[in-house]
């Protein structure tokens, strides 16, 4: 079954691409649109996508905490189940009694020695049945309470969860309205499409798809900057960011640094597989496993360009980001994207949701790998914040590069 919700986002970002490409072929290239405006919006997509995530690690704890509620009462309600003979036996004996108090047994025919003895056998194990009878009832009324709490807690689990649905939807319709005014001002080239699309179904391996995506990219930008040399823009607030041909491209776009730079987490989640870890295939992992709820916010690791946004092999739909100074990162393990191969983007802004690849609703997985020069390198020594036990011994970015 769909989720309404999913469909909705998924509605919404195919509304709002689709207005922004038919806007883009009714509008000159050179239409005034301020590159301040996808300044804003690119930073207000951020903060939206950092609130999102603090939803999702709360409705990700929300369920958790439903989780072991409902394996306890179920395990309770278990043991209830499986002593019910004995309970039955107790009811009876305490039927009996309360019929026959201890007190009458003194008035029977039976010899004062057996009376005696009736009267001792009784005042031992009278204390031990109501205390059986005790914990027989605390332990229906915990389960009783259990059963409320749950409900309590699946009525929060709800409310949190459409909140966080109509944040995904915000976040989604930001993301899709970023690659419209991308577009307005760095027009995308339908060759240059066709090429990247041939080349997600035609290359080899990763390092080839890296290498052949950075090759368009850069013919892209030379295009860009053939078409400036002759048409100059016109107005401030169109005007390329320095170095570059290309309106959209952030002002404040850093540089990678591998002594200082910090890497944002991609999603709202925790590190299930390290690099190096065996692969499916018997094969090191050249990347790191992330898990986290279904459908939750992806985004940008780094400040970076998207060379390559599509379908690659058994990766499903992937992007790969490039950083600058030979770095490049993979995302993949995405249900949706929500960015175009050219698009600028900031570390923490939106730029997909996680697949469920669970089948069942229960969370999916992002995979990032993080490459210099081609080579695959552990990208959790630059992740900010991260403590998974994986005994890492707090070596700087560039010493996991040498090794």
């Amino acid at each position: 079954m769909v989720d309404p919700i999913l469909a909705r986002i998924a509605a919404l970002v195919l509304a709002a691409l689709l207005a922004g490409a038919a806007a883009a072929r009714a509008e000159p290239p050179k239409a005034p649109i301020a590159a301040a405006e996808l300044g804003s919006l690119r930073e207000q997509a951020v903060a939206a996508a950092q609130t999102a995530q603090e939803e999702e690690r709360k409705v990700a704890g929300l369920a958790h905490g439903l989780d072991l509620l409902r394996r306890e009462a179920e395990g309770r309600q278990r043991g209830l189940d499986e002593s019910r003979p004995e309970q039955v036996e107790l009811l009876g004996i305490l039927e009996r009694l309360a019929r026959t108090p201890p007190d009458s047994v003194a008035l029977g025919s039976e010899p004062p020695l057996d009376r005696a003895r009736g009267q001792m056998l009784i005042a031992a194990t009278l204390p031990e049945l109501r205390a059986e009878a005790h914990a027989l009832a605390e332990e229906i009324d915990r389960v009783a309470a259990l059963r409320g709490e749950i409900g309590g807690k699946e009525a929060e689990l709800d409310r949190e969860r459409e909140a966080l649905g109509k944040q995904h939807a915000n976040l989604a319709e930001m993301a899709a309205r970023c690659v419209v005014l991308s577009r307005k001002l760095a027009p995308e080239d339908a060759d240059s499409e066709k090429r990247l699309a041939k080349l997600g179904r035609e290359a080899g391996d990763l390092t080839e798809l890296i290498k052949r995506a950075d090759a368009e990219a850069d013919r892209r930008e030379k295009d860009l900057l053939s078409r400036a040399t002759e048409d100059p823009p016109k107005g401030k607030g169109n005007s390329p960011a320095p170095g570059t041909a290309d309106p959209s491209r952030p002002r404040n776009l850093r540089a990678f640094d591998a002594e200082h730079t910090r890497l944002t987490m991609p999603v709202a989640g925790a590190i299930v597989s390290g690099f190096g870890a065996e692969d499916l295939p018997g094969k090191p992992s050249q990347g790191l496993a992330l898990s986290a709820m279904r459908g939750a916010s992806v985004v940008a690791p780094f400040d970076a360009q998207v060379v390559y946004a599509g379908p690659f092999r058994g990766y499903g739909p992937s992007l790969i980001l490039r950083h600058g100074g030979g770095y490049y990162s993979l995302l993949a393990g995405l249900g949706r994207l929500d960015v175009a191969n050219g698009q600028w983007v900031l570390a923490g802004e939106p730029v997909g949701a996680l697949a469920d690849v669970s089948g069942d609703g229960s969370g999916g997985r992002l995979y990032i790998e993080l490459r210099r020069d081609g080579r695959p390198i552990d990208p959790q020594s630059w992740l900010a914040n991260t403590d998974q036990g994986t005994g890492r011994s707090g070596q700087s970015g560039e010493q996991r590069v040498r090794e």
